[in-house]
């Protein structure tokens, strides 16, 4: 009976994980470049102990046009590479700006990684009249210069396990590992939506939540019998 009451309440706890999860997604449907998040599962790692996992689901959202030469959307595989203080971030989100310093950098302030490290886009604020361009490659040009080709890191396994708004890196080079493929194509004056489907949201949220009280009630059934069988026990 314990252990019923032990197993139930495990079940309650990832029940509270998921309502939080869906939380999230519905938060940041807004957010552009956010991938949704998936519900908790548990499996047995190799040791045969229970883990937890949160699968990320990496579905293209809507790209939305914004004409503005400073938005770009990545049109298939990958994730734009920013940096601040050594560290480096993927992101779907393409929605950037150019720094004080000329620097091309995300709505943080973290720089836009190319091929070359931060892309300084100066040349392109001192003189108006030349034109950024961006082909579906990632190479950048002022006017007829090639400044820098956009760094794109492919899908990391780590993706699965750390979420999409939070996978980090130290190394530059893990990231220089993962830019091989070209499953892309870089589209300039666009933004990708958060591929969260709100109405998809609200039925897990009813599900869980029915779910929840079914494991509340098998709780408060169990304790109920305990305080009998003591009480039995007494007399």
């Amino acid at each position: 009976m314990i252990k019923g009451i032990y197993q139930a309440a495990r079940s309650l706890n990832n029940h509270t994980r998921n309502l939080e999860r869906i939380a999230n997604n519905l938060s940041n449907i807004n957010t552009i470049g956010f991938k949704r998040e998936g519900m908790f599962v548990e499996v047995l790692n190799q040791y045969g102990n229970p883990e937890i996992r949160t699968p990320v689901d990496l579905r293209q959202g809507n790209l939305t046009q914004t004409g503005n030469p400073l938005n770009l959307a990545i049109a298939g595989e990958g994730y734009f590479v920013c940096e601040s203080n050594g560290q480096y971030e993927l992101t779907r989100n393409g929605n950037f700006l150019i720094s004080d310093d000329g620097f091309l950098i995300d709505q943080s302030g973290r720089r836009v990684q190319g091929k070359n490290g931060g892309i300084n886009l100066l040349n392109y604020t001192i003189n108006q009249e030349l034109s950024l361009s961006i082909n579906e490659n990632g190479e950048i040009r002022i006017g007829d210069e090639i400044v820098d080709t956009l760094l794109i890191a492919q899908n990391d396994e780590k993706f699965n396990q750390l979420g999409s708004m939070g996978l980090r890196y130290d190394d530059l080079s893990e990231i220089q590992n993962l830019d091989k493929d070209n499953n892309f194509k870089i589209m300039q004056g666009y933004l990708e939506e958060s591929n969260v489907n709100p109405i998809e949201e609200m039925e897990f949220m009813i599900r869980i939540s029915k779910d929840y009280e079914t494991s509340y009630r098998i709780i408060q059934s169990l304790d109920d019998s305990i305080q009998k069988a003591n009480e039995i026990g007494k007399v």
